[in-house]
């Protein structure tokens, strides 16, 4: 999958909500999600948003409904994490 083709900004605010403004771009905001990622969990995040049925997606991976689930868990654990989501807040400062 390719920075294009993940939808970072709905990924984020499905998990995450849209109560704060995101301050980076689309692909600045693909870019943290892949470097904190599997592919696999990105690709099930990514499925999830774009309305794809589980079914489709664990096919595509080959993975059974239990892995599939446990992706989904672990991605969504991963950019709850506080350290993970604040990069999508704020900008980081330059000393």
């Amino acid at each position: 999958m390719t920075i294009k083709e993940l939808n970072a900004i709905e990924i984020i605010k499905m998990v995450l909500g849209d109560k704060r403004e995101l301050v980076k771009s689309k692909e600045e905001l693909s870019v943290l999600l892949k470097k904190r990622m599997t592919k696999k969990e990105l690709e099930v995040l990514n499925a999830k948003v774009e309305c794809i049925t589980p079914e489709v997606v664990m096919k595509s991976l080959n993975i059974d409904v239990l892995r599939y689930e446990k992706l989904l868990k672990g991605a969504i654990k991963k950019i709850k994490n506080e350290s993970v989501h604040g990069d999508f807040f704020y900008k980081k400062l330059k000393t």
